[in-house]
């Protein structure tokens, strides 16, 4: 027991300049049991506990400084308490200390721009949520994808490109800054690079802009308020209205009075009309009578729905960036654009006009996965509980094929709905006349599973989790590259140095970016390999962080730790790489105080993971699940006569190299 209040503070300040994670006391500090007074709020209630039971269960929760455990054995977790003593409560009570956050290191004040090199190419940056490689071009031929599939027949098409982490804010910040997730601190949604490590770090917009371009987005590109405010300033051009409608509509553009729409997060559920829906669930999925969204909510305007606006947005900034080009905006002329558009769907739910639902193939032939069941012998961190409801939340349990057919059908339908979107943005960019002039990437953020592995979701290690769509339209390699597929690995994390490469720009560390982590992907536009892994690298890599414990007063079996703190949460990381045939993983512990991973660790939920991907390279979904971890019963023991021993041991040593080296100096 803590004697006085005056020990608490001494703990309270020794803990706070030491810097290390939450620690738990006890005392009777805390007046009442059932509730907190004036105040404070009661984040969970726990039968049946005890007192470290209740002060992990307090440590665990980010929000939580106080916990007590009643006469009755249950503990209630709290926020906003103030320590004072009890008066002889028979409860016992204790805080949590915590370090406290620090104020975040504001980037520096950019200074005046450089001149654009001559001939530097336009980019229009396109990036789409959850959207996996089931496209035409990625030979899924039911796919109605038909502007996407355009785009291919003239870009350089990566066979084999990966995302370094399966969701959207810790992807996005790697990408957007060619950073790796162990060097920008962003596993969650809570943490973002300008607020870790990188607040001097120039993003990829950022460098065209200090590069003399006229940058401006619209839609989702970084992960909304990660970092803060879309990064305005740092990122976009002061001279525009940046950056226009993010994940909602009104209200929520940066710089202007926001733009009236179905917030694309309720594009199922949305205020206007329970009438606009033609068919879905209202939660998962529907189809949209946009023509009774016009009528039931005229504010919305005729292209009602975020994607549409937009669309519109990247539209206006096309000829904004073409008037810069020519002269016309009355600056001289000379000026390139960087333009980003980032559509929502076909994330959750999978919202899109009923013309999109209509033009896909019947139910009855709209097949299930193949491979439903979790990867035999794969370790317990490996799969998460990412369904859609019951039964798709209980291990091993697949939907039914019949209701499999139908999310699938409307996941292919939502594609279609932002292939339709991208075709107009790529429309424009021909009627502009400045193919010729502009670099077009096109990309996913992430993987997604449609039922395959017993998941519904993202948020895995697993080939579909990672794997993501990538096209490049470069024009001055239209001659070698345009309508080529390369199985050549590829990175999300290269785009940074490859489109600064593309469009003419120094190397990012001629001009300070010495960080940058991403691979220059230029040189295979020359000549794209046509097997292996290409001459760039020989593996492709990513990671997942997991926890076991209760969180938020939630018990989670594995939870995905979207809102984890780098010191507490996280319980096992999972790094991954794939090579030209196998995928290799380890799920390790992690070190909450020094936030790294114990090497060698594995504990009662990890171990390790290989898979045998040969011949597969994007075409066939099925064939891209795994379903027999060639790990498990000693498969990479040497010692005990394991087929693979000498295989993973080599897998093994280089994903300590390349994680270890991309841990900050100070973890």
């Amino acid at each position: 027991m803590f004697a006085s209040l005056a020990v608490l503070a001494a703990l309270l300040q020794a803990h706070v300049a030491a810097h290390v994670p939450p620690q738990c006391g006890t005392g009777s500090f805390f007046a009442g049991t059932t509730d907190c007074g004036g105040g404070c709020s009661v984040l969970v209630i726990v039968p049946r506990s005890t007192a470290p039971d209740c002060c992990a269960a307090c440590a665990a929760d980010p929000r939580c400084d106080a916990w007590t455990l009643d006469a009755t054995a249950v503990c209630r977790a709290k926020q906003g308490a103030t320590p004072r003593p009890s008066a002889g409560s028979p409860a016992v009570s204790g805080v949590v200390a915590r370090a406290p956050t620090p104020a975040p290191t504001q980037p520096p004040t950019p200074g005046p721009p450089l001149p654009p090199p001559p001939a530097a190419k336009n980019v229009l940056f396109i990036v789409v949520d959850d959207l996996r490689p089931n496209l035409g071009c990625y030979g899924h031929a039911f796919m109605r994808t038909p502007h996407i599939d355009a785009l291919a027949a003239t870009s350089l098409r990566f066979s084999r490109a990966y995302a370094q982490y399966s969701f959207c804010a810790p992807s996005r910040n790697s990408f957007m800054t060619g950073r790796r997730p162990d060097l920008t601190r962003a596993f969650n949604f809570i943490d973002h690079f300008r607020n870790t490590t990188g607040a001097a770090w120039r993003s990829l917009p950022q460098y065209f802009k200090h590069n003399g371009y006229l940058t401006m987005g619209a839609g989702k590109i970084f992960h909304p308020e990660l970092p803060p405010a879309k990064d305005v300033p740092y990122s976009w051009s002061s001279d525009e209205v940046p950056y226009v409608s993010p994940d909602g509509c009104v209200g929520a553009s940066v710089g202007n009075s926001g733009i009236d729409c179905v917030p694309s997060w309720q594009g199922c559920a949305n205020a206007s009309n329970a009438s606009t829906l033609v068919a879905g669930d209202a939660k998962h999925w529907c189809s949209v009578n946009v023509s009774e969204v016009r009528r039931a909510a005229p504010a919305y305007g005729q292209r009602p729905l975020a994607d549409m606006k937009i669309a519109d947005a990247t539209i206006a900034q096309l000829r904004r960036g073409a008037a810069a080009n020519s002269g016309a905006d009355g600056g001289g002329g000379g000026r390139p654009f960087f333009v980003a558009m980032g559509l929502h769907k076909p994330h959750l739910p999978f919202a899109a006009p009923s013309e999109f639902h209509d033009m896909q193939l019947p139910l009855s032939q709209i097949a299930p996965p193949r491979h439903d069941k979790v990867p035999r012998g794969s370790p317990a961190a490996a799969w998460h509980p990412g369904g859609f409801g019951e039964p798709a939340c209980t291990y091993n349990t697949p939907v039914p094929p019949e209701q499999a057919a139908v999310y699938r059908r409307a996941y292919y339908a939502a594609v279609s709905y932002t292939d339709s979107l991208v075709g107009e943005a790529l429309a424009e960019l021909a009627a502009l006349g400045l193919e010729n002039s502009t670099v077009v990437c096109f990309l996913g953020d992430h993987g997604w599973q449609l039922g395959e592995m017993d998941e519904w979701r993202k948020m895995t290690n697993w080939e579909l989790g990672v794997r993501i769509p990538l096209l490049i339209r470069s024009p001055a390699h239209a001659a070698t590259a345009a309508g080529v597929a390369t199985p050549a690995l590829a990175e999300a994390v290269d785009l940074y140095p490859t489109l600064a490469a593309l469009a003419g720009l120094p190397p990012p560390a001629s001009q300070g970016e010495s960080s940058l982590q991403g691979t220059d992907l230029s040189p295979l536009f020359a000549a794209p390999p046509a097997n292996g892994t290409g001459p760039l690298k020989l593996y492709a890599f990513s990671q997942f962080g997991k926890g076991n414990t209760m969180h938020a007063g939630k018990q989670e079996p594995w939870n995905t730790c979207t809102k984890c703190d780098v010191h507490q949460g996280f319980d096992y990381f999972g790094y991954s790489l794939r090579d030209d045939r196998w995928r290799y993983t380890e799920w390790v512990a992690w070190n909450h105080s020094a936030a790294r991973p114990l090497w060698g660790q594995y504990g009662a939920g990890g171990g390790v993971e290989l898979y045998d991907h040969e011949g597969d390279y994007g075409a066939d979904m099925d064939a891209a699940s795994e379903t027999v971890n060639l790990a498990a019963d000693g498969g990479c023991d040497s010692a005990a006569g394991g087929q693979y021993g000498q295989l993973c041991a080599r897998f093994s040593q280089a994903l300590r190299e390349q994680f270890d080296n991309d841990l900050p100096p100070s973890s």
